[in-house]
C-alpha cells in the first residue's frame, strides 16, 4: 500500500460496491472480495484501490450472458 492510498470505511465500500453489509463479509470470509484493515481497536477499512479492482473484476451483464 502507498503511502497515498485512500482507506475507505465500510458505508463508502458498500456504496461503491453495491453490495450490502452481510455480503462485504460473506464474499472477504470465501476470498473473493479484498481482506479488510485493521486501523484501531475495532476499527476496520478497505483501500481503494483493492476495491476499485474486485469491481473491475465482477463480469458485466453481457460477459453473464454469453
Amino acid at each position: 500500500m502507498n503511502s497515498q492510498e485512500r482507506l475507505l470505511r465500510l458505508p463508502e465500500v458498500m456504496h461503491l460496491t453495491g453490495l450490502c453489509r452481510s455480503d462485504v463479509y460473506r464474499l472477504e470470509a470465501a476470498g473473493i472480495f479484498p481482506k479488510r484493515r485493521r486501523l484501531v481497536g475495532r476499527t476496520v477499512c478497505w483501500t481503494l484501490s483493492d476495491v476499485l479492482r474486485f469491481v473491475e473484476s465482477r463480469p458485466t451483464v453481457a460477459d453473464a450472458q454469453r
